[in-house]
């Protein structure tokens, strides 16, 4: 098992402090992540506000800030070099990693093309590919690209949230300790907590290597 941990920066805490509606939060997220894990600071004891990337039989980030921890499937793959302490991380399928220029093409791109509500054809997104590659003197074949793309469009996420909420506290209807599963207004769901959580705890309720928790 492995275990990265990195700070959020203020605007990282402003971004998850903010409610998850959509894969689009999901995978802005995920870029916010990813170059902060792979040339970050990597910490070991701190109370709130980091992300945790866990690498075991599951995959997962976690978000932890004041009252709030969430969690996602993390849908690339993580090596290591013993000469740098930080994860190096890449697409198991294209084989390329993601820093430096790959990377920068990779948000672009996806913050150009896929992260407003402006729906374009096929060969229009395929040109805007091209120019991208091209601005940023990008070696890697545009297949490749859209390769990684597609696995950030449609990774299942399996978003998990617990929150401490006192302003929306309500009695069963809205406990003061929950979880949160699903995202989206229309599957979203909560299973009210007798007791609040910390972060191990939340862990230990997914980690399929612990003992399963019970509801009923």
């Amino acid at each position: 098992m492995k275990e990265f941990k990195v700070g959020m920066t203020r605007h990282l805490v402003e971004l998850v402090a903010r409610p998850i509606r959509s894969k689009n939060h999901i995978v802005k997220l995920l870029f916010e992540a990813i170059p902060l894990l792979t040339n970050g600071e990597l910490i070991q004891e701190t109370s709130t506000n980091y992300i945790l990337l866990r690498i075991d039989k599951m995959k997962r980030l976690f978000f932890v800030i004041e009252n709030k921890i969430f969690s996602f499937n993390f849908p690339f793959n993580v090596e290591l070099n013993p000469e740098i302490i930080n994860p190096i991380i890449y697409d198991a399928a294209t084989n390329i990693k993601l820093d430096g220029i790959n990377f920068a093409v990779l948000k672009t791109v996806y913050d150009e093309i896929f992260s407003e509500d402006d729906y374009k054809g096929i060969l229009d997104l395929d040109s805007e590919l091209m120019h991208i590659m091209e601005t940023f003197e990008c070696k890697p074949h545009k297949d490749e690209f859209w390769l990684i793309l597609k696995r950030m469009l449609s990774f299942e996420s399996g978003y998990l949230r617990y929150d401490y909420d006192e302003k929306h506290e309500n009695g069963k209807m809205h406990p003061l300790n929950h979880l949160d599963i699903n995202y989206s207004s229309d599957n979203t769901f909560k299973i009210g907590l007798s007791k609040n959580l910390n972060c191990d705890n939340f862990i230990d309720i997914i980690d399929i290597n612990t003992d399963s928790y019970f509801i009923v």
